[in-house]
């Protein structure tokens, strides 16, 4: 039944380069597909296992390296076989941060948050038909549609031959203290911006504190739905990330 799934690594220094290198990633298998859950494993197991055999690489492009695993994960999973004719998907978020620069990858409607101090900003956008709905009201060809519809996936991992993905290819520059939040839409569906910001923010000490409060939040408030709900939280300090 859970088909959220997730994965932080352990920081590790670079013998070569005194880089540290780390990745967090969060994926939320598909609800009503068959095997969202067995999507979202696939999706982790396949990225870690990736990540792994270039973990110690002296120099390694990034947004490549998501690019070229968004596009074998998203063939993996189309090519699971079809129960009843369903096919299988997952969203997923990923980051890499290497000290302190910070790259990431999206497909879906999962988000990644960066918060420094008292701001929080949203550096990945919900691949649903609500982004369409946007791009046709900025080239000016508007049509109504009910909200069921505007959160319809229109990118995701097992929809086949994926092209809709954000990586940056510019790397994000933390400064000490930047906390970066991976989430699936069970908590962006749940709390606000604002309580999210302020359990990041508060005296609770440990990151994994922060990401359970969260997590025991947004299930203590969703009444609506039985959601999957999953967080990964970063936070940078100088060359150590915990």
């Amino acid at each position: 039944y859970h088909q959220d799934a997730f994965y932080v690594s352990k920081v590790n220094k670079l013998a070569a380069t005194k880089k540290t290198r780390v990745l967090a990633v969060v994926c939320d298998g598909m609800g009503g597909m068959a095997d969202g859950g067995k999507a979202s494993q696939t999706a982790i197991q396949m990225l870690v296992s990736a990540f792994k055999q270039i973990e110690k690489s002296a120099s390694v492009d990034i947004p490549t390296f998501f690019r070229q695993g968004i596009l074998a994960i998203d063939e993996a999973i189309y090519n699971f076989p079809k129960e009843n004719g369903k096919g299988s998907g997952t969203t997923m978020v990923a980051v890499i941060a290497e000290d302190n620069k910070l790259y990431w990858a999206s497909v879906g409607d999962s988000r990644i948050y960066i918060i420094r101090g008292s701001q929080m900003r949203q550096v990945t956008r919900d691949h649903n038909y609500w982004l369409r709905l946007q791009e046709m009201v900025a080239n000016g060809r508007m049509t109504a549609m009910a909200k069921r519809q505007k959160e319809a996936l229109i990118s995701f991992l097992g929809i086949g031959n994926v092209n809709l993905m954000d990586v940056n290819t510019q790397p994000f520059e933390m400064q000490y203290g930047d906390v970066v939040m991976l989430c699936s839409d069970g908590i962006t569906k749940t709390l606000s911006d604002e309580q999210i910001h302020g359990i990041i923010v508060s005296d609770i000490v440990s990151m994994e504190d922060k990401a359970k409060t969260l997590v025991n939040a947004a299930i203590t408030g969703n009444t609506h739905s039985q959601d999957n709900t999953s967080v990964a939280i970063l936070q940078y300090k100088e060359s150590i990330i915990n």
